[in-house]
């Protein structure tokens, strides 16, 4: 082979590697996973997820773009939704993301620091802590067989990214049958929240204020 022939042939091989890393990106980021239908009427409980609100991530010195906040604060409203959550006799979960690779992490725009652990201001209720490798919480088969195993036909979703992680997790879950709410005010994005938010709704997922998830 000459040289001029390995060259393209190493060039060739580039191209294939990037379109390669391109398509898992694309897969891991930006679609929603998929999964059998649920019968929601034989699933009559409900279940709080808290996603992605871990230290190095959405913590106090996280690496990611700033968010933006609700105007009332994140973490209270977050903790409002535990409480309420408890108090309902609903699931709690609690959500990490991870990558198994560094040059991942970096390019997502997180750290690893050691274990992965939940944001030290979220309350902690249980120890019912799933990690997921994909924006879609439903990618992880341990959190989807806690929920099989609780009978739970309905979500409620708090964390970040609303525009991302939150949403493509709503979209699995709607994707399976399940009932989606979102919370308002306990979810943050780098993205307007308003027009998230909007995006939400006209998918079928209930949007409302942690105040009134007793409502309705």
């Amino acid at each position: 082979m000459t040289l001029a022939g390995a060259a393209l042939s190493l060039l060739a091989l580039l191209v294939l590697a990037a379109l390669g890393l391109g398509a898992y990106m694309v897969w891991a980021m930006y679609l929603p996973s998929r999964g059998p239908r649920i019968d929601r009427a034989r699933r009559p409980r409900r279940a709080l997820l808290v996603l992605d609100l871990q230290e190095g991530y959405a913590g106090t010195g996280p690496r990611q773009p700033p968010m933006n906040l609700p105007a009332t604060g994140l973490f209270g409203a977050v903790n409002r939704t535990v409480d309420w959550a408890e108090a309902a006799g609903a699931e709690v979960g609690y959500v990490t993301q991870v990558f198994g690779a560094d040059w991942l992490l970096r390019l997502h725009g997180g750290r690893r620091a050691g274990r992965v652990v939940v944001d030290r201001r979220v309350r902690i209720v249980n120890g019912n802590t799933f990690e997921k490798r994909r924006t879609d919480a439903f990618a992880c088969r341990a959190l989807v067989a806690w929920l099989d195993e609780r009978e739970v036909g309905e979500l409620v979703l708090t964390g970040v990214d609303a525009a991302h992680c939150v949403a493509m997790t709503a979209r699995g879950a709607l994707a399976r049958g399940y009932a989606v709410t979102v919370v308002a005010d306990a979810v943050a994005s780098r993205y307007p929240l308003p027009a998230v938010l909007e995006q939400l709704r006209a998918r079928g997922v209930r949007v409302v204020e942690s105040r009134a998830l007793g409502e309705g």
